[in-house]
């Protein structure tokens, strides 16, 4: 594995749930993440998260309680070695995994970015409006820049 790896990720569906929690099992009670009914869905209020998913998809939960957002995101994965090094360089938070462990989330600034942060195993994934891709992007490969930094062809959203 390289020292650094972004990739991209493209197919990707978006639905905002609003209502109490129990409207689908499994959805996180405060900030992180969890996977429920084939999607990342993100804690980002009480009583509001953000499903990300296979464009098209449809969540289980009535319908006045989502909202379709399909192709307003842009999702990044960086991981490898020195992740949390590189990211330090655009994010204030700690991401030691004492204190972001494993399905911890949160919403922050990234290089003056709204975005979504989330911990996937030893990999960050990163949201934030489709018209900050390019910027998150770019803060990507400059936060990488002499890490070592690998690009790798972007896939679709697994969910």
């Amino acid at each position: 594995m390289a020292e650094l790896e972004l990739r991209p990720f493209t197919a990707l569906g978006a639905t905002a749930l609003h209502g109490p929690a129990d409207i689908l099992p499994g959805l996180p009670q405060r900030p992180g993440w969890a996977a429920v009914a084939g999607a990342t869905a993100i804690w980002t209020a009480p009583g509001n998260w953000l499903c990300l998913h296979a464009p098209g998809a449809a969540l289980p939960v009535p319908e006045a309680q989502r909202t379709a957002m399909d192709g307003s995101r842009a999702v990044f994965e960086l991981r490898g070695r020195l992740v949390r090094e590189a990211l330090a360089t655009i994010l204030a938070l700690d991401l030691h995994p004492r204190a972001f462990p494993q399905g911890a989330a949160a919403a922050t600034l990234g290089a003056q970015i709204p975005l979504l942060i989330w911990r996937d195993g030893e990999a960050f994934r990163l949201a934030c409006a489709r018209s900050y891709g390019k910027s998150l992007c770019a803060a990507l490969r400059a936060a990488g820049r002499g890490r070592g930094l690998v690009e790798r062809d972007a896939v679709p959203y697994p969910g």
